[in-house]
């Protein structure tokens, strides 16, 4: 019985946490538009589902018949090893490092001129290359659908106002919020 009652406990404060957090989210004083998500929408759905996986583990460790199944957070934290040597972790290149650094810092100065939804395909298929994967059609075409679920999400869903670009580059921003 000590067993699930320890593998339980960080559940436990995982939803101590949620509570907490769920009442700060309630005082959130900005109004919603109409027809659209309020800002505290977000934010309480993700409480939420952090309230709900964690009493869907609370219950599996301290119920679950079988509680040897049932392994609590500080199951892994305690047998959590020390990080390998550079040289056992894989191939390190600081190239590649300052590349990926330098494509985010060119990520970030793009969006306003080319706005959100190229600048993050861009980004995207030129992070996959850096990263030295060369199936052509699949980073092109993961690259469109990833841009352009993220731009549909973030416009159309979310509503966050991001960067639409100067023209010409600002008609494909404008096409995908014109989507219904």
């Amino acid at each position: 019985m000590k067993s699930r009652v320890s593998a339980g406990l960080p559940y436990v404060l995982l939803l101590v946490v949620s509570a907490v957090l769920w009442y700060y989210a309630n005082h959130i004083d900005v109004a919603a538009r109409p027809g659209q998500l309020g800002p505290d929408f977000w934010p309480k759905l993700a409480i939420g589902l952090m309230a709900i996986v964690s009493l869907i583990e609370l219950a599996r460790a301290v119920v679950s018949p079988n509680h040897k199944e049932a392994h609590g957070i500080t199951d892994q934290l305690e047998s959590a090893e020390p990080l390998a040597d550079a040289d056992e972790q894989g191939d390190r290149s600081l190239p590649l490092l300052l590349g990926g650094m330098a494509m985010s810092g060119g990520y970030a100065l793009s969006l306003g001129i080319i706005g959100f939804p190229l600048a993050t395909f861009l980004f995207l298929a030129g992070f996959m290359y850096l990263g030295r994967f060369r199936r052509h059609t699949m980073i092109w075409t993961s690259s469109f659908i990833g841009a352009a679920v993220f731009s549909v999400l973030f416009l159309k869903v979310v509503y966050v106002s991001l960067p639409r670009g100067i023209a010409p580059f600002d008609t494909i921003t404008d096409l995908i919020v014109g989507l219904h």
